[in-house]
């Protein structure tokens, strides 16, 4: 389990007074709210405001250009195609134009590219079929922006393209008859938070030339799942849109929606952005990640057999799911069998036949478990393509960037990247990367966990913690807040789920209280009964058998009284040791340990007998006032474990540890690893 870096954000008491004062919020909320920096009334009144105002359409870049092209098409009965992508953002946006236009009379299509054969955005291929088939125009949504070539080659079979995309440009924009994007240099609309759905969005508002509150009460559902899927910022408009759209998801009228709802058990509880995001969303992902987006399409475009298409999507996630352990599955035997690859700075992975669409879900799984930039890729022959995922603070793109020599493409931005390295150069590829993150990040980056403040325990009550409501909805740039609740000793662990998650029992501040710690098994979960630890976890009130209750979920533990910024230090230096990397002097002498530093270590392993699920903090928790380093602490059970002393193995990511009954008399001056040390550097 990856020590995470426990950020907690500054908060200003007397901001907080003036707003428990002049706003009348409980002092929770008003905490929360200074500590995001909605630090004067009058900022914390238009964030809490329900009023917001959806701004003019026609304030984007060549709106109008785009409109007056549509509707000519329209009214000429010419034949127009919308050309989309195959994630949710892509699929709702495409699913939102093609009703609208086809609400208004226009002879419209939609074309969305083969994921594994065509890619992403426009290609020739499909522009010339879209041509031959008697299309004239071709609007894009979520996609587009950086198409110059494909835009010029419509332009020469005489094919218009009005661009709409919510992605960043490159220099040159491409020639076609509008481009509508927030993100132009020269666009000043203030729109950059939109989701590809959310400008294909204002496009309607401005076709239509009415209310856009009508608009939003017609398609708020669409883009309201769209925007979460697509994890943009929860400012501005987008909280309205949201807001609006959670609203109109609780009885939608969409039937391809609610069929979908139902599939997924989520008609009875109110919707929020979190299970919007782990329900709906990767089943909608699924039909593109299988080549099946028409599926999606005629789900919600409409279908005489909503239910039969919402149970196959079911099918695909659960496909999907599958695909996905069996990938992890291999991964993990791999990655046991190479301990190297594990202690690089970037985690690089690959196997045969791997499907493309799940392979960057397998890569941010890897970057949960270890902490670490992970590139999983798919090998095919001469290439191997694959995703990259990252943590905060390490940039996957300009990595990748700097070892553009091996790849025949790529591209991405800080946190996800996608990628086809030539098979033959994967091993330059992988020194290469290492090499840039070693020169760039002598340090590397820790998983980091936001904590907007403290909470008591005693604070856990409905009447503390319902109000937080006022801030929802929570998703992306407005995320659930994370509390910190320090000195908590645990009292109880009991796993549910099948064992997959827990349930752990807690005392603090003479509150007794039970918080849920999904995706945590007892063969990984380090801490014992009668530690005391301090937690970063979310709180908020549901519903269960008609009566209110909290529900606490954990986001990590760290054991209190510890300095994580040192320990992550001295983790960083115990890989570079395994990475065989030199230490500054005074490190060296830092963590080579002695005979009795070693003995004492021994002395409590053998006192304990076996650590089940043992994570190296919590051994160092215990011996932190002998042992100066965690760092020292790992080198030392290298040590006993290559003397035959103790056994240390790995299962799932998990270090248990175990005395050896009745060892044979050693001499620890032998140990190599020790005597490697000593001489300057690690065998």
């Amino acid at each position: 389990m990856p020590i995470k870096r426990w950020e907690r954000k500054p908060v200003n008491e007397a901001a907080v007074g003036r707003i428990v004062q002049g706003l009348k919020q409980q002092t929770v909320v008003a905490r929360v709210l200074a500590a995001r920096g909605y630090d004067t009334l009058e900022k914390a009144a238009e964030f809490l405001s329900q009023t917001e105002e959806l701004s003019d359409p026609f304030s984007i870049c060549d709106m109008d250009k785009a409109v007056q092209r549509i509707q000519q098409a329209v009214a000429d009965g010419e034949r127009v195609a919308v050309y989309g992508d195959y994630d949710c953002d892509g699929i709702m946006a495409t699913v939102l134009l093609y009703s609208y236009l086809e609400s208004i009379g226009a002879d419209v299509c939609y074309y969305i590219p083969e994921r594994d054969r065509e890619g992403y955005g426009l290609n020739k291929d499909a522009l010339s079929l879209i041509h031959k088939d008697g299309i004239s125009l071709v609007v894009t949504v979520d996609n587009g922006i950086t198409a110059v070539e494909e835009v010029a080659f419509a332009n020469s079979l005489g094919l218009d393209v009005v661009i709409t995309d919510h992605h960043k440009p490159r220099e040159q924009l491409p020639d076609a008859v509008a481009v509508v994007d927030p993100h132009r240099l020269d666009d000043q609309s203030g729109c950059q938070y939109l989701a590809g759905v959310g400008v294909a969005f204002k496009l309607v508002c401005a076709l239509e030339g009415d209310e856009p509150l009508m608009m939003l009460d017609q398609y708020g559902d669409l883009v309201a799942v769209a925007t979460v899927a697509d994890i943009v910022p929860l400012v501005g408009e987008n909280r309205m849109i949201v807001r609006r759209g959670l609203e109109l998801l609780q009885n939608t009228e969409n039937e391809g929606l609610a069929a979908l709802l139902e599939v997924c058990g989520m008609t009875q509880r109110p919707l929020s952005c979190d299970n919007i995001a782990y329900g709906l969303v990767p089943r909608i992902n699924s039909a593109g990640r299988f080549d099946r987006v028409d599926s999606a399409i005629e789900l919600f475009v409409g279908s005489d057999e909503p239910e039969q298409l919402a149970q196959g999507i079911n099918a695909l996630n659960e496909k999907r799911r599958s695909i996905e352990d069996q990938i992890v599955v291999q991964i993990m035997e791999q990655l046991e069998q190479d301990s190297e690859a594990l202690r690089q700075r970037v985690i690089v992975i690959y196997g045969e036949g791997w499907h493309h669409g799940i392979v960057g879900i397998v890569a941010a799984r890897m970057v949960e478990r270890f902490g670490k930039p992970c590139i999983v890729l798919s090998l095919e022959g001469e290439t191997a393509r694959g995703s990259g995922r990252s943590v905060e603070g390490f940039s996957i793109i300009d990595a990748i960037n700097a070892c553009s020599q091996y790849l025949v493409r790529y591209g991405g931005h800080n946190q996800a990247a996608g990628m086809t390295v030539r098979t033959a150069q994967l091993s330059e590829f992988i020194a290469a990367i290492n090499r840039w993150a070693a020169q760039h990040y002598p340090e590397m980056p820790q998983q980091v966990v936001h904590i907007d403040c403290t909470l008591s325990p005693k604070q856990l009550t409905v009447k503390d913690i319902q109000p937080l409501s006022a801030l929802e909805p929570f998703g992306s740039g407005n995320e659930l807040p994370v509390f910190l609740m320090e000195r908590c000793l645990l009292q109880g662990i009991y796993p549910i789920g099948d064992g997959k998650h827990l349930r752990l029992r807690f005392c603090g501040d003479d509150t007794v209280f039970y918080a849920v710690y999904f995706g945590m098994t007892p063969e990984k979960f380090p801490f014992a009964i009668g530690e005391v630890v301090d937690l970063a976890a979310t709180v908020d009130v549901g519903e269960w058998n008609g009566e209110l209750r909290i529900s606490v979920k954990v986001r990590d533990l760290h054991i209190s009284g510890l300095d994580y910024g040192q320990i992550h230090h001295s983790e960083q230096m115990y890989q570079r040791l395994m990475r065989r990397e030199s230490l500054a002097p005074p490190e060296c002498a830092q963590v080579v340990p002695n005979r009795d530093d070693i003995a004492v270590v021994y002395r409590y392993l053998r006192a304990k007998g076996q650590l089940k699920a043992a994570a190296d903090e919590v051994i160092y928790a215990k011996l932190h006032g002998n042992i100066s380093c965690l760092c020292k602490l790992k080198i030392i059970l290298d040590i006993l474990d290559e003397m035959h002393l103790i056994t240390c193995t790995s299962c799932n990511g998990s270090k248990q540890v175990a005395v050896v009954p009745n060892p044979a008399r050693v001499d620890i001056t032998k140990s190599k690893i020790l005597q490697g040390l000593e001489s300057g550097q690690r065998p």
